[in-house]
Formats: C-alpha cells, structure tokens, sequence
C-alpha cells in the first residue's frame, strides 16, 4: 500500500475530526469526505473533495443515499496487488479509496431514549457507513470504525507504518466486530425478547478457566452507553497474582449478595450499613454488617471462620489498616495470618497494603463500591449457554419489602430480629438453592446451600455453626458421627428459607435448634400445618408467596 493515498471520511462524532484531517494532509493524503464532515473539515482549512464528485451526484432521498454506489465499492474492495483490476480501476476512472474513517449514525443512543419510537430508530439506522466498513475490511484498506482510532492512525502513519500487515489486520477485525455490533443492536430492538444474542470484546485475560487445562478463557464487555459502574471490567487490580476466572465469578456473586444487602437494608430500614461479605466457590461463607467495616469483617469471619480459609473477601468502603488487621489476624493463633485468595474494597491505603503481604492475595478496589444503593442492582438480562442453545432470563432484582401487603406475618418480631432476617434473605437468595441461611445479631452464621431437600439445607446450615469438627464413636458395631452444636450461637438466631416448606419437619429442626424467627415463602399444602407447628414452637414466622419473591438462585 502507497505511504499515502485517497481517504474517505464519513463520521458522525465529529470531535476532533479537523486535527485527523489536517494531520492526514500535511502526509500528503487526498481527502474525500462527505456532507457535514465535508462541511467540518473544509471549514476549517483542510482541503477535500466532496464525495459527492465522486459518485457522480449529490446526496438523494433526503440524504438516505451518497456512498451507495459502485465507486466507492470498487475503490475500496479493487485488490491493490491484481493488475487487471487496477487497470478495470483506471479503464473506468475510479480512484483507489486506500483509508476510511467512518463512524454510523447513534443508533444504539436513539434506542435508549425514553422517547425512541420506530420511526426516530429507524430514522438513526446507517445502511452506508456500517456497508462501506465491511467493504473496506474485505479490500484490505486502512480503516477506522471508532473515534478513539483517529490519533493512533496518525501516529503509526507518522513513525512509518512499522507491522503494517498487523495493525491493518487488527484495525479490520474491529471494523467487522463493529459492523456486527451494530446490526445486533438493531436486531436485537426490533426482535425484542423473541432473539437472544451478546457480542463483547476482550477487556482482559484471566489466568485460566474454572480449571488449569481449560487455559482460553478471558472477560469479555460490550457495554459503551451509561457504564456499569459495578462492571467486572470496573474493578482496578492493585496486588497479588493475576486474577483467575474463578476470582472473577467470585467477585460477581459478591456483587450479587453485597448490592442485595445493602438494597434490602435500605429499602427495609432507611440505610446501607458498612458490609462485609465472604465468598467461597461461589457461595457467602459470612456476611456481617456494623457499624464500621472492621466490625463488620470480624462478625463476616466468626460466623464461619473456617470456611473462609482461602477466600475472598469484599466490603463496600476503604480497606484500611483496621480492616486489613482484622482480616488477616481476628481468630488466628500463633500470629499466623489468615490465608485468603482476595479483599475487594472501594479503595485501600498504603497501610493496609503492607499488612496484606502475602504476595498471591489479590486486593480489587471499585470506588462505586462505597454508594451501592438501589440503583446498584444488576437489572440486565441473565443469559446462560446450553447445549444446543441458551437460555436467558431477568436478573435477580426482587427486594423483600417487610412491610408490602404481600407479606404473611405469624407471631412478633423485634428490630434485631428484622434486621437480622433481612440479612439472612439476602444470602441465601443470591446462594445456590435449595438454600437455608441463619443469621444472628448482623452476622451470618450458617449457610447450607445446595441442597437436593430442605431439611438437608436445614441441618446443613445449622451444622455450620459446629464449635468443633464432627467426631466418630464406635456405637457398638456402628460408627456414629457426633456434631457438637454451638447452642449459645444458634439461641435466638433467625432463618430464611429460599422457598417455602413442604413439610412440618424442616422448619422443627431449626426451631429445637434454637431459631427464634423465620422468613420463607408460602404455597405449599403444608402451609398450615407449618404455621401451627412453629406457633406451638414460639417461632415467630414470616411470609412471602411463592410466586412473589421465590428465591431460587444459581440453578
């Protein structure tokens, strides 16, 4: 390809289009452009040559059709290297188009009007810009589909155009994904929830996949208007070892819990307290709120202090030195530190850096993470892959209201109690269900997750608040299990159910357990008989209908 040669610029971000211009004619280049970019760049003293000439015509169909035409197809798809074609392009008297910097109109920003109709989409819809893409893509050309590309076009023409063959192979992939971005976002408004479709681009390697051979796995985002602030892509990798695709699903399931604690305690009690969550394969082994984040940390680690060996830990505020003292060194004997995999925070200090000196520990700071609030939910659609397929649903946006008209209540509940039973629904309906969660004066102290039945989930949640390791006697020619229970920990303590019981016999455990409070839905033919059963028990019980606030998660 000549150093220098015919482009075609057609944008509609304009900013800085002038500087690109004038930067690709002082290199000797030969500009066509077309309308307001004609109009923007002449104006500003950068010769061009109206598209318009080109194609023999102005602009028709009130502007619907100018770069339409066979000469600008031929000069962008002509292959520079065929000298019959190149004599074709000469015979006829088409210029070679050797770079285009093209940007299609705001299609994706009409869409997110409130006001957008189909005739202002359609109206915003490019049928030029994303063709001449894919045509100059194809043809080999320099071509530039996104702003941001102008300036490191010019400089890489300026340093002499070292891996050409590369870096106009790398601009033309990005075309191509833009092109079909495009026409997703287009597909996707008028098809609605009847299609089901996601593009991205690679924003960061992870350092494997779930396991060590399956070594290709990366994240991916597509999101450009109105950023998530909670992205994954958000989170800023400050220490530690590279993060794996197992810390980066962990860190989504802490979102999911984190942001429906603090949602429920203020949409529940008019505030978000400082949070602490622990997360392990993919499930809260703790949660505590306080006061203060330290607070909050100690409650997160002493409702299971030994689950959170080697897992991650996020708060929504600063890791300091007071919470990364109490991370790596509240229960532990010996002056041993804590092993955890990663701390997740707004920010960190210096400090708390040095204190958290294992080298692998990965601390992730967000500073959106110190606002999570109502608007902090994940209200995007949930797409999962399947065999043959995907299926794909609403996110888990539902906020159990203790005052709504839909709840059910049997029996008195005090402000701690409340407080608690908010804490307890908010994760075990972002756990893997079947789900049972018990929580105690703002901390969580068991959470029996994944269960094929509820009395499992039941007697799995309670068994996490074993002061000891479950211990084997000879009975004889059996061998028993004996589980020492912690019942000054479990006295008083509430319950959430993620669904409803099908029978007296689950929610009896927990109350000779010593739960004093719970929180399920209802729908079962039991219902009842449940109530009943935990009236006679002095177990205060809340309700929620089955079809209202269900909280199955992670099936």
């Amino acid at each position: 390809m000549a150093k220098s040669g015919n482009a075609l610029i057609s944008v509609y971000d304009k900013t800085g289009i002038e500087e690109f211009a004038s930067g690709l004619h002082k290199l000797g280049w030969k500009i066509y452009a077309s309308g307001g970019t004609y109009l923007k760049i002449t104006k500003a003293g950068v010769p061009a040559i109206d598209v318009a000439e080109l194609v023999g015509g102005g602009a028709i169909l009130g502007h619907k059709v100018v770069t339409l035409s066979r000469e600008i197809a031929a000069g962008l798809l002509a292959n520079i290297n065929d000298e019959q074609e190149m004599k074709e392009m000469q015979k006829l008297g088409h210029p070679i188009i050797h770079l285009i910097c093209q940007d299609p109109y705001p299609l994706e920003e009409e869409i997110a009007k409130p006001d957008a109709s189909p005739a202002s989409v359609l109206a915003q819809t490019d049928i030029g810009g994303p063709n001449m893409l894919r045509e100059a893509a194809k043809g080999g050309r320099i071509v530039l589909s996104v702003p941001e590309q102008r300036q490191q076009v010019l400089d890489w023409l300026r340093a002499g155009r070292p891996n050409e063959d590369e870096f106009v192979r790398e601009l033309a992939n990005r075309a191509v994904y833009e092109v079909a971005r495009y026409t997703m976002i287009e597909a996707k408004y008028w098809n609605g929830t009847n299609m089901s479709g996601q593009i991205a681009l690679k924003v960061a390697n992870t350092k494997y996949g779930e396991n060590p051979q399956q070594a290709e796995a990366a994240l991916y985002r597509d999101q450009r208007l109105n950023i998530d602030p909670l992205s994954l892509d958000q989170f800023k990798h400050v220490k530690g070892w590279e993060l794996s695709y197992i810390n980066e699903t962990d860190i989504h399931r802490l979102l999911q819990t984190s942001t429906h604690i603090a949602v429920g305690f203020e949409r529940n009690f008019g505030e978000v307290p400082p949070l602490a969550v622990g997360v392990k394969h993919g499930n809260a082994c703790g949660a505590g709120v306080a006061e203060t984040h330290a607070e909050a940390v100690k409650k997160m680690l002493e409702g299971d202090n030994r689950a959170i060996f080697g897992g991650v830990v996020m708060i929504n505020g600063e890791i300091d030195a007071k919470v990364a003292k109490v991370l790596m060194t509240h229960m532990m004997e010996g002056g041993m530190n804590r092993l955890l995999d990663g701390v997740i925070g707004s920010a960190v200090t210096g400090e708390a850096l040095d204190l958290l000196s294992r080298n692998k520990l990965r601390v992730v700071i967000n500073p959106a993470l110190a606002n999570l609030n109502e608007k902090s939910l994940d209200s995007s659609r949930l797409i999962r892959q399947v065999r043959g397929g995907v299926l794909e649903q609403p996110n888990y946006t539902f906020v159990i209201d203790l005052s709504a008209e839909y709840m059910q209540q049997y029996g008195e509940l005090t402000e701690q109690q409340k407080h608690d039973l908010i804490l307890a629904w908010a994760v075990g309906s972002t756990s893997n269900s079947n789900t049972i969660t018990l929580a105690k004066n703002g901390m969580v102290i068991g959470n029996g997750v994944g269960q094929q039945d509820r009395v499992g989930a039941g007697q799995l949640a309670i068994s996490r608040t074993t002061i000891e390791l479950p211990t084997f006697e000879n009975k004889g020619d059996k061998l028993v299990m004996k589980i020492l229970l912690d019942k000054k920990k479990l006295e008083g303590a509430v319950a959430y159910s993620d669904s409803f019981f099908p029978f007296p016999d689950g929610p009896m455990i927990l109350a000779k357990a010593g739960i004093k409070a719970i929180l399920s839905s209802s729908g079962s033919v039991a219902d009842n008989e449940v109530i009943k059963t935990l009236n006679k028990a002095g177990v205060s019980l809340l309700m929620v209908p089955d079809k209202i606030g269900r909280g199955f998660f992670g099936h």
